[in-house]
């Protein structure tokens, strides 16, 4: 079975998932960093827990949030990691979406385990930053790639839910859908995350739309081997509209034609892949 059949029924499986509430999950898998912790280390004081991280605890904890991660992953995607083997599964890099398949030796590296790396100052010799105490670091573990892809799918399927399901065309749908997550993803950057760190990397690497257009072509039913090519339309798309940072791009606002090119595009990858597929395929979608 090829790598296409991976991505849509990781689809299907995570999608359950994906329809609970984000923070629900978010506190559940909090939940399971701290009883691994309390596992290790026994019962924690609430003095322990105020105190400030120390480097012992700091390299302890991301290793328990790595094995967590894991343990989450193959919790929620286990029928479908066993009907496929996925540590031989063929395709691009660990043989699924976005490396999510990857077994813990291919996703460590063939040089076996690495020590998490302490915090360090910056390569601009500024201070270390300040160490967190042992109940926030506890509070903020986010190192699960299998819940920032339920994360995604969740963003997918509200998007294509509101494109209204009344005589729209497919083509149309499409196009709808990856509009309504550019201005999604550009809200949620702009204004829930206040534009953090928008200045070390090119403005629509912080949108998360190479993660997020292929679980929409997925769920729309796109065709193509490997959904995760959809996704690489976003940095050439991105250039075409904006090829400097001089030019009169006040970035207060998507860049004007971005999210419509973007849509186009998808379409036009779609219609290459098979030429047919929009005037004969029934409207199935999996979102």
């Amino acid at each position: 079975m090829g790598i296409r059949a991976l991505w849509d029924e990781t689809y299907e499986a995570l999608l359950p998932h994906a329809l609970r509430p984000a923070d629900e999950l978010h506190r559940e898998y909090r939940g399971a960093v701290f009883q691994a912790w309390l596992t290790w280390r026994g019962d924690t004081t609430e003095e322990q827990l105020d105190s400030l991280l120390s480097d012992d605890q700091f390299m302890v904890l991301r290793t328990i949030e790595g094995a967590c991660a894991l343990a989450w992953r193959d919790a929620l995607l286990g029928p479908v990691l066993s009907r496929h083997g996925h540590e031989d599964a063929p395709g691009r890099p660990f043989g699924g979406p976005h490396g999510l398949w990857g077994t813990p030796a291919q996703s460590t590296g063939t040089e076996g385990f690495h020590r998490p790396a302490l915090p360090r100052p910056d390569r601009f010799g500024a201070e270390t930053p300040t160490r967190p105490s042992l109940r926030d670091m506890l509070f903020r573990v986010v190192s699960n790639e299998c819940l920032w892809t339920v994360d995604d799918i969740r963003d997918v399927h509200t998007s294509i839910a509101a494109v209204s399901q009344a005589a729209v065309a497919p083509v149309d749908r499409v196009r709808e859908t990856v509009n309504r997550l550019c201005l999604g993803a550009w809200h949620h950057e702009v204004e829930v995350s206040q534009r953090r760190g928008w200045d070390d990397a090119e403005w629509w690497q912080y949108l998360n739309l190479e993660r997020l257009l292929p679980w929409a072509a997925v769920a729309l039913g796109l065709p193509g081997e490997h959904p995760d090519e959809y996704g690489d339309l976003v940095e050439s798309v991105a250039w075409s509209i904006v090829t400097s940072s001089f030019n009169p791009w006040t970035a207060q606002a998507l860049p004007l034609g971005f999210a419509s090119a973007l849509g186009e595009e998808c379409v036009q990858l779609a219609h290459h892949k098979e030429p047919r597929w929009f005037t004969e395929v029934d409207w199935v979608g999996l979102g």
